[in-house]
């Protein structure tokens, strides 16, 4: 099935502001698409996009990913929203040095929730020599701003929480996500690295100065690029399909396929805005409709959203049982493509008001 909302992104890629889009709805259990438009790149002959393209989702990971784990261990009890940077890199033995106190004592909550008073980027993959130089590099480097008193987006941050959602469980973030994630949901289509046999199926992005090429098959991130492709703020490759498997779970209260995911009583806590008062409508990992958001300005307060650098996005929205996912490559052939910015809320506030007319 499809809707009339799908030409507004079919009429974006005709306009040549992206080359490659796939767009999928799902609404009460019926799921609209995925429809797929243009070609993995601007290069002539370049393959059509299909319904399987696979894209860099980019900062999806932050929330399909690192979130979705950290939930996960805040359930077992492997930690509380309140445990401190301090006590856990105290349980890995102190390896990577004593902190100053205003940062032992930042939160998992401040991680999550972008209001750690990390920077919001560094180069790390510049001079890191391996993942816990990176660390190192992160827990050195000066505050912005005291801990939770503002939100500020921080790669950094996510960096840092997939470091100890790999420390604390003893399993690389790659393994740890496959297990507790992808075979669970039989995500078949989505990886950290994916191997040379799927580049294929990938929408190229942009063009990489130090490895002279258009990256197709490796994160676009350079700090993920910097940790081999596996890191907590990038590096994940999906389908629209596979999106829709983990949106599908959200919206059935952590179930799928007989297994229970995440409790409902830990996925309530995304009904929560932990930053009220601040600078930014944040949850766990996920963003909250406000004024100008992705989401449009139709979407129930309680929505669950988040966006891609490469240029994907994906809305969760219990209120009204649905969700909608919409994957470009905009950064193809350069990041300046600002384009998909007026797209983004114009699509979703076209699907709100369709399915509302159903």
């Amino acid at each position: 099935m499809s809707l009339t909302s799908f030409q507004l992104v079919e009429e974006f890629v005709q306009e040549r502001n992206t080359s490659a889009a796939v767009a999928l709805v799902g609404y009460k259990g019926v799921q609209y698409g995925p429809v797929a438009f243009g070609a993995t790149a601007f290069f002539p002959g370049a393959p059509l996009v299909t319904s399987d393209t696979m894209f860099d989702i980019a900062s999806l990971t932050k929330v399909v990913g690192t979130t979705t784990l950290a939930l996960g261990l805040l359930e077992e009890g492997v930690f509380g929203l309140d445990t401190e940077l301090g006590e856990l890199l105290g349980r890995m033995g102190g390896s990577l040095g004593d902190l100053p106190k205003e940062k032992a004592q930042i939160t998992i909550e401040q991680l999550l929730t972008h209001t750690s008073g990390l920077p919001a980027w560094l180069p790390l993959y510049l001079e890191a020599q391996d993942a816990d130089d990176a660390i190192r590099q992160i827990l050195a480097c000066p505050l912005e701003y005291a801990p939770g008193t503002q939100v500020v987006y921080s790669c950094l941050g996510f960096i840092l929480l997939g470091y100890l959602l790999q420390s604390l469980t003893d399993l690389p973030l790659d393994e740890l996500l496959k297990q507790r994630v992808l075979l669970p949901l039989e995500m078949e289509d989505t990886s950290y690295n994916p191997s040379q046999a799927l580049h294929p199926r990938v929408a190229y992005t942009e063009w990489c100065p130090r490895s002279k090429q258009f990256l197709r098959g490796i994160v676009h991130d350079e700090n993920a690029q910097g940790l081999h492709g596996v890191s907590g703020n990038a590096g994940l490759f999906s389908t629209a399909r596979d999106l829709a498997k983990f949106a599908q779970m959200i919206l059935s209260k952590g179930r799928a396929h007989n297994q229970v995911l995440l409790s409902e009583t830990t996925l309530n806590l995304l009904g929560t805005c932990f930053t009220e008062g601040l600078n930014d409508r944040r949850t766990l990992g996920w963003m909250l409709p406000t004024p100008g958001s992705s989401g449009g300005n139709l979407l129930s307060e309680t929505a669950l959203g988040h966006t891609g650098f490469t240029g994907t996005s994906l809305w969760i929205d219990g209120a009204k049982d649905l969700f909608v996912i919409l994957l470009t490559n905009r950064v193809h052939p350069t990041r300046t493509n600002e384009a998909l910015f007026r797209l983004r809320p114009a699509f979703h506030n076209s699907v709100v008001t369709e399915i509302g007319a159903k």
